[in-house]
């Protein structure tokens, strides 16, 4: 199978397309480069708006100067040159024929310079047709020369003042040819080149100014419109409005404290119903006990009370009194010490006495301890272990307590035949064990409520015979101290415990 080999130019392009996810997530991301990179579009945007202004405004400030010195130059360099070209072949002629150059230039009416070469007492010896000079003062005319040098070094003119300024320029050089000391002048009125130069001045500037304001407050309002809603969302949630939620756009630093300000509101809430509902169960926990406490101990007192006024006709009948206050003494006694035990492992940190225990013998040996208890009630264990010896790592008492309250609730609320079914089996890491046994029908709602402390099936508390309610909830802090879980189900009239341990101490 041959390889399919992108071209370089595909490579390259989804390479940009990767580039600029990138960058445009990175951009998204951080609110700081997002306003780094607003302030320079804005910026940029407004010097396009200055520059855009200056054709237009540029017109009201221009004035426009007359420039001599290119003209000038051009005169100074065709005198440079002749005289260079003179002094090199040291002979006159060179002179003469610029001079003719010049006079030909002004037969055929272009521009001609005027050109004079005089002696040292100013006495001119050869000259162009339009120079009249037949002696100059020297020494005026090169004093003359220098100043309009010094005082002219650009010879620019407004245009206003052009036609009265115009300035004939000359350009001197002393030349000593065949042993003669010579003086040239070139002279002609330069020509001149119009500029045109404009002032800016503060308009464009402020054109520029307002058009980066104006864009930045239109690109940035989507983001304050964020920080507004954040800040009324805040303003709800502080005045108690915990159910009020602050709509997240993006993925900056916005979004994500807009998401921690909701995640904080739900954590506050549920904080605030978990106290609520943690009093609730207090009150219930008061009144549950107190209930259960005071229906034994009104029967004891009840009985005392016909002891202490002999209302008691025969011996056996005041036996069947002790027996009856003694019973309900014991049933005191063990409601107590449930309650002891489940206060003791939900509010205090348990150390688990662990070691590695055969649950194979250790259900055995409790079902054989409670066969009597069944037989008087008609009962009969059938269990279902694996051959194999399976291990945990469990605290043996607490473990026993676990499996003595299912047991003992089998026993007590079975109904058809009677059989309670236990089960043992290894599931990869952990232990299940089941205790089923046959049951009037629960709903969903009332298997969940099993597990709760004081409930039972069908709410009466008229007769603590039937238990204190707490065996179950202290047999699931039993198990899930064990790192395990339990659970209740029913399923074809049959009501299952499943016990989930793990293998290994956790």
């Amino acid at each position: 199978m041959r390889k399919i080999i992108k071209p370089p130019f595909q490579y390259l392009l989804n390479k940009l397309k990767v580039l600029i996810v990138k960058a445009v997530t990175k951009v998204r991301e951080s609110i700081r480069i997002q306003l780094l990179t607003t302030f320079i579009l804005c910026a940029f945007l407004g010097l396009l708006a200055a520059r855009a202004s200056l054709p237009i405004l540029g017109n009201i400030n221009a004035t426009a100067t007359i420039d001599y010195s290119a003209g000038m130059q051009q005169i100074n360099f065709q005198a440079q040159h002749a005289a260079d070209l003179a002094v090199s072949e040291n002979s006159i002629e060179a002179l003469q024929q610029m001079i003719e150059d010049e006079n030909l230039k002004m037969d055929m009416k272009q521009s001609a310079m005027k050109v004079l070469v005089t002696d040292e007492r100013g006495k001119v010896l050869y000259k162009t047709k339009q120079a009249e000079e037949e002696q100059i003062d020297l020494h005026n005319k090169i004093r003359h020369v220098m100043d309009f040098a010094i005082n002219n070094p650009f010879y620019n003119y407004d245009i206003p003042q052009v036609e009265d300024s115009r300035q004939e320029f000359i350009a001197f050089y002393p030349l000593t040819l065949e042993d003669k000391d010579l003086y040239l002048f070139v002279s002609g009125i330069p020509k001149g080149v119009v500029i045109t130069e404009t002032i800016e001045g503060p308009i464009p500037a402020l054109i520029g100014i307002a058009f980066f304001t104006f864009s930045f407050f239109y690109i940035t309002k989507r983001k304050m419109k964020q920080i507004e809603a954040l800040a009324k969302g805040v303003k709800e949630i502080a005045k108690g409005d915990l159910t009020y939620r602050i709509e997240k756009k993006g993925i900056d630093e916005i979004a994500l404290l807009t998401e921690n300000v909701n995640h904080m509101a739900e954590a506050i809430m549920t904080n605030i119903e978990m106290e609520r509902r943690i009093e609730k169960q207090k009150n219930e926990l008061i009144t549950n006990v107190s209930h259960d406490l005071r229906t034994p101990l009104t029967s004891i007192m009840g009985y005392l009370r016909l002891l202490r006024d002999g209302r008691y006709d025969t011996k056996e009948q005041y036996d069947e009194y002790v027996k009856i206050a003694f019973s309900k003494s014991e049933q005191l006694k063990n409601l107590i010490e449930d309650l002891f035990e489940y206060t003791k492992l939900t509010n205090e940190s348990i150390v688990l006495g662990k070691q590695e225990v055969c649950m194979n013998e250790l259900l055995d040996q409790l079902m054989e301890e409670l066969i009597p208890q069944a037989e008087e009630n008609h009962r009969t264990f059938i269990k279902n272990f694996s051959e194999e010896r399976i291990f945990a790592t469990v605290d043996s008492e607490k473990i026993v307590r676990v499996f003595e309250n299912l047991l003992v609730n089998a026993i007590k609320y079975s109904t058809g035949d009677g059989e309670i079914f236990v089960s043992l089996d290894r599931k990869e890491m952990y232990v299940q064990i089941c205790v089923a046994n046959e049951s009037n029908e629960f709903t969903s709602a009332e298997l969940t409520s099993l597990f709760e402390r004081f409930y039972k099936k069908d709410q009466s508390r008229t007769s603590v015979a039937e238990g204190s309610g707490l065996g179950l909830a202290i047999a699931k802090s039993i198990v899930e101290l064990h790192g395990g879980k339990i659970d209740a189900k029913y399923k074809d009239g049959m009501l299952q415990f499943i016990i989930e341990l793990p293998v290994m101490a956790l």
